[in-house]
Protein backbone atom coordinates (compact mmCIF):
# COMPACT_ATOMS: atom_id res chain seq x y z
CA UNK A 1 0.00 0.00 0.00
CA UNK A 2 2.96 2.06 0.70
CA UNK A 3 4.53 1.31 -2.39
CA UNK A 4 1.64 2.35 -4.47
CA UNK A 5 1.08 5.68 -2.57
CA UNK A 6 4.65 6.70 -3.63
CA UNK A 7 4.33 5.57 -6.86
CA UNK A 8 1.57 7.57 -7.23
CA UNK A 9 2.82 11.06 -5.46
CA UNK A 10 6.11 10.68 -8.18
CA UNK A 11 3.58 10.19 -11.14
CA UNK A 12 1.91 13.59 -9.45
CA UNK A 13 4.87 15.37 -9.09
CA UNK A 14 6.05 14.21 -12.62
CA UNK A 15 3.04 15.83 -14.08
CA UNK A 16 2.82 19.29 -11.79
CA UNK A 17 6.83 19.93 -13.34
CA UNK A 18 5.67 19.24 -16.94
CA UNK A 19 3.08 21.87 -17.88
CA UNK A 20 2.27 20.17 -21.30
CA UNK A 21 1.43 16.80 -19.26
CA UNK A 22 -0.54 18.64 -16.76
CA UNK A 23 -2.06 20.30 -19.29
CA UNK A 24 -2.93 16.97 -21.46
CA UNK A 25 -4.25 15.63 -18.13
CA UNK A 26 -6.41 18.11 -17.39
CA UNK A 27 -7.96 18.15 -20.65
CA UNK A 28 -8.14 14.29 -20.37
CA UNK A 29 -10.11 14.67 -17.21
CA UNK A 30 -12.47 17.31 -18.53
CA UNK A 31 -13.20 15.03 -21.66
CA UNK A 32 -13.92 12.04 -19.52
CA UNK A 33 -16.07 14.09 -16.81
CA UNK A 34 -18.13 15.45 -19.76
CA UNK A 35 -18.70 12.36 -20.93
CA UNK A 36 -19.76 10.64 -17.88
CA UNK A 37 -22.44 13.88 -17.40
CA UNK A 38 -23.65 13.46 -21.05
CA UNK A 39 -24.05 9.88 -21.14
CA UNK A 40 -26.09 10.33 -18.13
CA UNK A 41 -28.61 13.21 -19.38
CA UNK A 42 -28.79 10.46 -22.44
CA UNK A 43 -29.88 7.90 -20.28
CA UNK A 44 -32.21 9.81 -18.68
CA UNK A 45 -35.95 8.25 -18.31
CA UNK A 46 -38.70 10.47 -19.23
CA UNK A 47 -42.94 9.99 -19.78
CA UNK A 48 -45.36 11.85 -21.19
CA UNK A 49 -47.44 14.61 -19.35
CA UNK A 50 -50.93 13.95 -19.10
CA UNK A 51 -51.90 16.46 -21.14
CA UNK A 52 -50.90 14.46 -24.09
CA UNK A 53 -53.87 12.52 -24.34
CA UNK A 54 -56.27 15.19 -23.30
CA UNK A 55 -57.89 16.89 -26.54
CA UNK A 56 -58.14 20.78 -26.38
CA UNK A 57 -59.18 22.82 -29.06
CA UNK A 58 -55.80 25.06 -30.38
CA UNK A 59 -57.19 28.35 -31.12
CA UNK A 60 -57.85 29.30 -35.08
CA UNK A 61 -55.77 31.97 -36.64
CA UNK A 62 -56.95 35.32 -36.56
CA UNK A 63 -55.66 35.92 -39.96
CA UNK A 64 -57.40 35.15 -43.06
CA UNK A 65 -56.12 31.42 -44.37
CA UNK A 66 -56.24 30.20 -47.84
CA UNK A 67 -58.18 26.64 -46.91
CA UNK A 68 -58.65 23.87 -48.91
CA UNK A 69 -60.27 25.84 -51.89
CA UNK A 70 -57.12 28.50 -52.75
CA UNK A 71 -56.92 28.81 -56.71
CA UNK A 72 -54.03 28.16 -57.91
CA UNK A 73 -53.44 25.14 -55.59
CA UNK A 74 -49.76 26.35 -53.70
CA UNK A 75 -46.85 23.58 -53.63
CA UNK A 76 -46.28 23.00 -50.02
CA UNK A 77 -43.06 21.20 -49.16
CA UNK A 78 -41.23 20.32 -46.16
CA UNK A 79 -37.72 19.57 -45.12
CA UNK A 80 -35.85 18.42 -42.19
CA UNK A 81 -31.85 16.95 -41.85
CA UNK A 82 -30.01 15.04 -39.31
CA UNK A 83 -26.05 14.87 -39.65
CA UNK A 84 -25.49 11.36 -38.00
CA UNK A 85 -24.27 10.08 -40.85
CA UNK A 86 -21.90 13.08 -41.51
CA UNK A 87 -21.49 13.90 -37.64
CA UNK A 88 -17.84 15.69 -37.03
CA UNK A 89 -15.57 13.77 -34.56
CA UNK A 90 -15.88 17.17 -31.96
CA UNK A 91 -19.51 16.22 -32.12
CA UNK A 92 -19.23 12.36 -31.68
CA UNK A 93 -17.01 13.64 -28.60
CA UNK A 94 -18.07 16.84 -27.08
CA UNK A 95 -21.83 16.59 -27.69
CA UNK A 96 -23.89 16.63 -24.75
CA UNK A 97 -26.63 15.75 -26.71
CA UNK A 98 -27.00 12.84 -28.85
CA UNK A 99 -29.34 12.77 -31.19
CA UNK A 100 -28.88 9.77 -33.31
CA UNK A 101 -32.12 7.41 -34.60
CA UNK A 102 -34.60 10.46 -34.39
CA UNK A 103 -35.11 10.68 -38.18
CA UNK A 104 -35.15 7.33 -38.65
CA UNK A 105 -37.95 6.92 -36.38
CA UNK A 106 -39.52 10.34 -37.84
CA UNK A 107 -39.22 9.89 -41.09
CA UNK A 108 -42.03 7.41 -42.38
CA UNK A 109 -44.29 10.11 -40.09
CA UNK A 110 -43.59 12.86 -42.39
CA UNK A 111 -43.57 10.85 -45.36
CA UNK A 112 -47.26 9.51 -44.94
CA UNK A 113 -48.54 13.00 -44.52
CA UNK A 114 -47.08 14.59 -47.32
CA UNK A 115 -48.62 11.19 -49.53
CA UNK A 116 -52.30 11.85 -48.36
CA UNK A 117 -52.37 15.65 -49.15
CA UNK A 118 -49.76 15.55 -52.08
CA UNK A 119 -46.88 17.57 -50.57
CA UNK A 120 -43.16 17.27 -50.80
CA UNK A 121 -40.93 16.19 -48.33
CA UNK A 122 -37.00 16.85 -48.78
CA UNK A 123 -34.06 14.84 -46.80
CA UNK A 124 -31.80 18.23 -46.38
CA UNK A 125 -29.27 15.86 -44.80
CA UNK A 126 -26.59 15.69 -47.36
CA UNK A 127 -26.63 19.48 -47.73
CA UNK A 128 -24.93 19.94 -44.13
CA UNK A 129 -22.32 22.52 -43.65
CA UNK A 130 -19.37 20.85 -41.39
CA UNK A 131 -17.47 24.28 -40.47
CA UNK A 132 -21.10 25.10 -38.43
CA UNK A 133 -23.50 22.98 -35.62
CA UNK A 134 -26.05 21.24 -38.34
CA UNK A 135 -29.17 23.15 -37.03
CA UNK A 136 -27.33 26.10 -39.07
CA UNK A 137 -27.99 23.70 -42.31
CA UNK A 138 -32.01 24.25 -42.10
CA UNK A 139 -31.44 27.24 -44.01
CA UNK A 140 -29.81 26.05 -47.18
CA UNK A 141 -32.26 22.99 -47.02
CA UNK A 142 -35.18 25.39 -47.08
CA UNK A 143 -33.43 27.83 -49.85
CA UNK A 144 -32.58 25.28 -51.54
CA UNK A 145 -36.51 24.39 -51.99
CA UNK A 146 -37.83 27.39 -52.34
CA UNK A 147 -35.16 28.07 -55.64
CA UNK A 148 -34.38 24.69 -56.89
CA UNK A 149 -38.08 22.69 -56.57
CA UNK A 150 -40.26 26.43 -56.92
CA UNK A 151 -42.08 25.54 -53.81
CA UNK A 152 -44.79 28.22 -52.92
CA UNK A 153 -44.49 27.41 -48.88
CA UNK A 154 -42.11 25.91 -47.40
CA UNK A 155 -42.27 24.20 -43.40
CA UNK A 156 -39.01 23.26 -41.38
CA UNK A 157 -39.87 20.49 -39.07
CA UNK A 158 -37.08 19.72 -37.23
CA UNK A 159 -36.31 16.11 -37.23
CA UNK A 160 -37.92 15.59 -33.41
CA UNK A 161 -40.98 16.94 -34.22
CA UNK A 162 -43.63 14.16 -34.71
CA UNK A 163 -47.18 15.32 -36.87
CA UNK A 164 -49.60 14.22 -34.70
CA UNK A 165 -52.52 15.05 -36.69
CA UNK A 166 -53.21 14.02 -39.69
CA UNK A 167 -56.13 15.43 -40.64
CA UNK A 168 -54.57 18.70 -40.66
CA UNK A 169 -54.14 20.81 -43.84
CA UNK A 170 -51.60 23.29 -43.97
CA UNK A 171 -53.51 25.24 -46.68
CA UNK A 172 -55.83 25.91 -43.40
CA UNK A 173 -53.29 28.27 -41.27
CA UNK A 174 -51.27 29.90 -44.41
CA UNK A 175 -52.40 33.56 -44.80
CA UNK A 176 -54.59 34.74 -47.76
CA UNK A 177 -52.17 37.99 -47.55
CA UNK A 178 -49.63 37.59 -50.14
CA UNK A 179 -47.17 40.25 -48.37
CA UNK A 180 -47.32 37.91 -45.13
CA UNK A 181 -44.13 35.43 -45.73
CA UNK A 182 -43.03 34.17 -42.36
CA UNK A 183 -45.06 32.05 -39.97
CA UNK A 184 -43.53 31.69 -36.56
CA UNK A 185 -44.50 30.50 -32.81
CA UNK A 186 -42.94 31.54 -29.78
CA UNK A 187 -40.42 29.96 -28.01
CA UNK A 188 -40.12 29.28 -24.34
CA UNK A 189 -38.64 32.22 -22.09
CA UNK A 190 -39.17 34.79 -25.01
CA UNK A 191 -38.38 35.44 -28.64
CA UNK A 192 -39.39 33.01 -31.11
CA UNK A 193 -38.48 29.30 -32.24
CA UNK A 194 -36.58 27.87 -34.84
CA UNK A 195 -37.94 24.48 -34.57
CA UNK A 196 -40.75 24.35 -36.62
CA UNK A 197 -41.82 27.56 -38.99
CA UNK A 198 -42.78 28.52 -42.55
CA UNK A 199 -41.86 30.61 -45.30
CA UNK A 200 -43.08 31.70 -48.42
CA UNK A 201 -41.38 31.91 -51.95
CA UNK A 202 -40.62 35.35 -52.41
CA UNK A 203 -37.38 38.14 -53.00
CA UNK A 204 -38.02 39.14 -49.31
CA UNK A 205 -38.04 35.25 -47.89
CA UNK A 206 -34.99 34.74 -49.82
CA UNK A 207 -33.22 37.98 -48.62
CA UNK A 208 -34.14 37.24 -44.80
CA UNK A 209 -32.93 33.68 -45.27
CA UNK A 210 -29.58 34.71 -46.57
CA UNK A 211 -29.26 37.58 -43.85
CA UNK A 212 -30.26 34.77 -40.98
CA UNK A 213 -27.43 33.09 -42.58
CA UNK A 214 -24.34 35.56 -42.49
CA UNK A 215 -25.21 35.89 -38.56
CA UNK A 216 -21.94 34.27 -38.17
CA UNK A 217 -21.00 36.14 -34.70
CA UNK A 218 -23.92 33.59 -33.53
CA UNK A 219 -22.25 30.39 -34.40
CA UNK A 220 -21.41 27.96 -31.95
CA UNK A 221 -18.81 26.08 -31.64
CA UNK A 222 -19.71 22.36 -32.76
CA UNK A 223 -20.72 19.96 -30.39
CA UNK A 224 -22.06 22.72 -27.33
CA UNK A 225 -25.76 22.11 -26.88
CA UNK A 226 -26.52 25.03 -28.36
CA UNK A 227 -26.44 25.66 -31.89
CA UNK A 228 -26.33 29.50 -32.27
CA UNK A 229 -28.67 30.18 -35.25
CA UNK A 230 -32.46 30.42 -32.66
CA UNK A 231 -30.51 33.05 -30.98
CA UNK A 232 -29.46 34.37 -34.18
CA UNK A 233 -33.32 34.83 -35.16
CA UNK A 234 -34.36 35.97 -32.43
CA UNK A 235 -31.80 38.72 -32.68
CA UNK A 236 -32.97 39.60 -36.16
CA UNK A 237 -36.69 39.61 -35.48
CA UNK A 238 -35.96 41.67 -31.98
CA UNK A 239 -34.59 44.46 -33.98
CA UNK A 240 -36.43 44.18 -37.35
CA UNK A 241 -38.66 47.15 -37.66
CA UNK A 242 -41.21 45.98 -40.62
CA UNK A 243 -41.89 42.78 -38.39
CA UNK A 244 -45.68 43.12 -38.63
CA UNK A 245 -45.59 43.99 -42.37
CA UNK A 246 -44.18 40.58 -43.13
CA UNK A 247 -44.62 37.97 -40.39
CA UNK A 248 -47.11 36.03 -38.27
CA UNK A 249 -47.17 34.20 -35.46
CA UNK A 250 -50.37 32.23 -34.73
CA UNK A 251 -50.47 30.24 -31.39
CA UNK A 252 -47.81 27.55 -30.76
CA UNK A 253 -50.41 24.88 -31.22
CA UNK A 254 -50.97 25.81 -34.37
CA UNK A 255 -47.68 23.79 -35.96
CA UNK A 256 -45.04 24.52 -32.86
CA UNK A 257 -46.61 22.20 -29.93
CA UNK A 258 -44.07 21.32 -27.52
CA UNK A 259 -44.01 17.90 -26.17
CA UNK A 260 -44.10 17.98 -21.71
CA UNK A 261 -41.67 15.91 -20.32
CA UNK A 262 -41.82 14.44 -16.74
CA UNK A 263 -39.53 12.77 -14.72
CA UNK A 264 -41.48 9.42 -13.15
CA UNK A 265 -41.46 10.23 -9.85
CA UNK A 266 -42.56 13.68 -11.09
CA UNK A 267 -45.49 12.23 -13.60
CA UNK A 268 -46.90 10.05 -10.57
CA UNK A 269 -47.36 13.05 -8.57
CA UNK A 270 -48.53 16.05 -10.86
CA UNK A 271 -51.38 13.49 -11.96
CA UNK A 272 -52.93 13.53 -9.40
CA UNK A 273 -53.20 17.45 -9.43
CA UNK A 274 -52.84 17.75 -13.29
CA UNK A 275 -55.96 20.40 -14.23
CA UNK A 276 -53.27 22.79 -11.77
CA UNK A 277 -50.01 22.85 -13.75
CA UNK A 278 -50.01 26.10 -15.56
CA UNK A 279 -49.28 23.74 -18.57
CA UNK A 280 -52.95 22.29 -18.39
CA UNK A 281 -55.16 23.52 -21.53
CA UNK A 282 -52.12 25.78 -22.12
CA UNK A 283 -51.99 26.59 -26.31
CA UNK A 284 -47.91 26.41 -25.97
CA UNK A 285 -48.35 22.59 -24.88
CA UNK A 286 -48.62 19.20 -26.65
CA UNK A 287 -52.23 18.26 -26.24
CA UNK A 288 -54.15 15.37 -27.82
CA UNK A 289 -55.36 16.99 -31.64
CA UNK A 290 -52.80 19.13 -32.46
CA UNK A 291 -50.92 19.35 -35.76
CA UNK A 292 -47.45 18.95 -34.61
CA UNK A 293 -45.44 17.44 -31.61
CA UNK A 294 -42.30 18.90 -30.96
CA UNK A 295 -39.86 17.12 -28.39
CA UNK A 296 -37.61 20.20 -27.99
CA UNK A 297 -35.44 20.52 -24.50
CA UNK A 298 -35.26 17.14 -23.81
CA UNK A 299 -31.78 15.25 -24.64
CA UNK A 300 -33.03 11.51 -24.37
CA UNK A 301 -35.65 12.09 -26.81
CA UNK A 302 -35.98 8.50 -28.41
CA UNK A 303 -38.34 6.93 -26.42
CA UNK A 304 -40.79 9.79 -25.67
CA UNK A 305 -40.44 10.20 -29.54
CA UNK A 306 -41.40 6.19 -29.87
CA UNK A 307 -44.79 6.90 -27.47
CA UNK A 308 -45.42 10.11 -29.68
CA UNK A 309 -45.66 8.08 -32.84
CA UNK A 310 -47.57 5.15 -31.14
CA UNK A 311 -50.65 7.87 -31.11
CA UNK A 312 -50.17 9.79 -33.70
CA UNK A 313 -53.01 9.29 -36.62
Amino acid sequence: MRLAIRRLVALIRTIVRSPVRLLVTALVIAVLVHRLLSNHQAQKKWRLAPIAFIERQCPRPTYATLGQDANPKPKICLTTLTDEKAKAWKTRLMGWRNFDGVLQLTWENKARYVARHGYFLFDGSDLLDKSRPPSWSKILAVKRLLIEEECTWVLWLDADAVIMNSDKKIEDFLPADPTKHLLLSADDGGGYNAGVWLVHNSDWSLQFLEEWWNMKSFVKPTGLAKSGDNDALKYKLKHMEAFDEHILAPPRCTFNSFVKCLEPREHDRISLHVKEADWYMNDAFYHKGDFVAHVAGVDSKVQIIRNLLEEAV
